[in-house]
């Protein structure tokens, strides 16, 4: 039995058609998709009003509003832990902040915010991070403070500086008005 050698002709026209097909079909794909977003699953939808929780309990709350997907009038309070140079027993304090908390930043498409500021807050000096989550039934506020030790022109070389720092997620939920702002227990 005799066999035909393939002919290189055809298959030379088939891998060109082949690739032709391809970057006709990744063309089309290309322009389709520059119509819509990258993924469309990760586009939150945040409707402007009030947004926050108070953990009376624990002393804790968190409240904003949002309009035009900006974050406006923040507040906060969060427990944090306190330590002195001169004692080896650490305190349970508050940290209040928002007077100077970053104004009217947009919620990125992703629905995760994050704000760093510094700030005073109950007479501390610390550094405040807050990351809001817009997840929809999920919505969740995660709040750092770091408070260092900090030495002032009233402070001598022997007088004792105390450095605190906490965290906390507090999950907040739409519709939410805090009317008078709770104040920290006395002694805290």
């Amino acid at each position: 039995m005799h066999l035909v050698s393939a002919s290189f002709k055809r298959e030379a026209f088939a891998v060109v058609l082949v690739l032709l097909l391809g970057a006709a079909v990744c063309l089309a794909a290309a322009a389709d998709s520059s119509a819509r977003p990258a993924n469309p699953r990760w586009v939150t939808v945040v409707p402007d009003g009030s947004y926050g929780v108070d953990r009376p309990a624990r002393g804790e709350y968190i409240v904003f509003t949002v309009r035009n997907r900006k974050v406006r009038d923040l507040n906060l309070q969060i427990q944090v832990t306190c330590q002195a140079s001169d004692t080896p027993y650490s305190e349970q304090r508050f940290f209040t902040a928002g007077a100077v908390a970053p104004q009217g930043r947009t919620i990125p498409a992703n629905g995760k915010l994050i704000l760093n500021w510094q700030e005073r807050g109950n007479g501390r000096l610390g550094q405040v991070h807050v990351e809001l989550k817009f997840f929809g039934p999920h919505d969740l506020a995660n709040i750092g403070v770091i408070v260092p030790e900090e030495r002032t022109p009233e402070t001598g070389p022997d007088d004792a500086l105390e450095s605190c720092d906490g965290v906390g997620s507090l999950p907040f939920r739409r519709g939410f008005e805090l009317r008078n702002l709770p104040l920290p227990p006395p002694g805290l």
